[in-house]
């Protein structure tokens, strides 16, 4: 009885002690000023917008923030914010205080926005022409020509770069490019100018590999109507003396021309008193041995390259031959009683042969 007695008195008195502790504990909560107005929401091109707060007392406003300027008038806060150059938005912290109470509050902008229209490169034809190039952006633009045969602007009106590019009477394909500009973003517009069933025209050197080295004779790669054909008709010498013009068929889609096997050059050459016609001849080789093909589908392909050595064209077969087994070997004229089977002889062999243009 005395031990439950204790017990009593001891817990009687913890929690008087409990209670005691209680009653003197205090809790003063920071005052928070009240924010009643906070238009802070910015698009890329910056502004102005307003904090308004509760308090009279002496209000200061602060960011850590460069792009965000601060003007504290009475209970309002004046928010400016810079233009967003980049394309990515951001937000600035601004802390409110009146000396005894503070609050927090976030400004967000925008990130730019930025977009060619209708791209960054241009195929055109030799005309003079007048590119207008739509642009989305938030930022001032700027452009600028690297070529003298094309001027550029910017027409604020319409948001378009203009771009003026003059006649291309080079004889052969050019390419420029033309800057851009805005905020923090560099871009290139590419312009080319080729037409290729008038660039391609003109003298070129047949160039071709003999026992004794390289050697050329001279060419021109003609239009013979206004679709798809054309010729190499033969400059220099007795092939030019004769006559001698090999028909090609032009693909500008691919920029290239083929020349077909077995085509009658219909030219007529004596030897030993016999009359014989002149033919195209595509050989080929398995790297030991040269052959001929009695298709008229086989044909030299001229793909164009442009490299720092010049403009040509390269020859290559096309895939009626199996490519794994066999390659191009030469251009031939053969000599004939009547097409293939009437084959005689090689009248003269271009062996390794390319175009280069002079």
């Amino acid at each position: 009885m005395k031990k439950i007695l204790s017990l009593m008195i001891l817990l009687a008195g913890v929690t008087m002690f409990t209670s005691c502790s209680d009653d003197d504990a205090t809790y003063t909560p920071s005052p928070v000023l009240e924010v009643s107005n906070a238009d802070l929401k910015f698009e890329a091109t910056g502004g102005s917008g307003q904090i308004t707060v509760s308090s009279t007392s002496s209000l200061t406003a602060t960011t850590e923030s460069s792009w965000v300027s601060l003007q504290v008038s009475g209970n309002t806060v004046t928010v400016t914010v810079a233009e967003n150059t980049t394309l990515n938005g951001r937000s600035a912290n601004i802390v409110l205080s009146d000396g005894q109470a503070k609050a927090e509050v976030t400004a967000t902008q925008k990130g730019g926005t930025y977009g060619l229209k209708t791209g960054t490169t241009y195929n055109l034809n030799d005309e003079e022409t007048v590119i207008r190039a739509g642009l989305v952006h938030t930022a001032a633009v700027t452009v600028q020509s690297l070529e003298d045969w094309m001027t550029a602007s910017f027409d604020t009106a319409t948001d378009e770069i203009v771009i003026k590019v003059a006649a291309n009477d080079s004889g052969w394909r050019r390419s420029g490019q033309v800057t851009l500009h805005t905020g923090e973003i560099d871009d290139v517009i590419t312009v080319t100018q080729f037409d290729f069933l008038t660039d391609a025209l003109g003298t070129y050197g047949l160039v071709y590999n003999t026992s004794s080295g390289w050697k050329y004779t001279l060419v021109e790669l003609e239009r013979t109507d206004d679709e798809n054909g054309g010729q190499l008709r033969f400059l220099s010498g007795d092939y030019a003396t004769m006559g001698i013009k090999i028909p090609v068929v032009f693909d500008a889609s691919s920029y290239s021309f083929s020349i077909y096997n077995l085509v009658d050059l219909g030219v007529k050459w004596t030897y030993k008193d016999v009359e014989y016609d002149l033919m195209t001849m595509i050989n080929y080789t398995n790297g030991s041995s040269i052959y001929r093909n009695k298709s008229t589908d086989l044909a030299a392909i001229a793909t164009m390259v442009e490299d720092e050595d010049g403009v040509f064209f390269e020859f290559d077969a096309n895939d009626v031959m199996d490519h794994s087994k066999y390659e191009f070997y030469a251009l031939r004229i053969g000599y004939t009683t009547g097409g293939y089977d009437g084959y005689k002889g090689a009248f003269v062999t271009f062996p390794s042969c390319y175009l280069m243009k002079l």
